[in-house]
């Protein structure tokens, strides 16, 4: 699914909870951006991790 499309999703959803149209969006639009945040820094942490094993195993 796109971006764009759970963006939207994610805001109806917070419509339905009571939030103007603005709220919706940005609290959507955060979750995402915080999700994208940790799938980066998880990504980070695992290449390090890889790396570190790589070196291991070569001692």
């Amino acid at each position: 699914m796109s971006t764009v499309a759970t963006l939207l999703r994610l805001a109806r959803m917070r419509r339905t909870a009571g939030a103007s149209h603005l709220e919706a969006l940005t609290w959507a639009g955060g979750l995402l951006w915080r999700n994208h945040r940790t799938t980066q820094r998880r990504r980070s942490v695992e290449r390090r991790s890889e790396v570190a094993r790589a070196a291991r195993h070569l001692l």
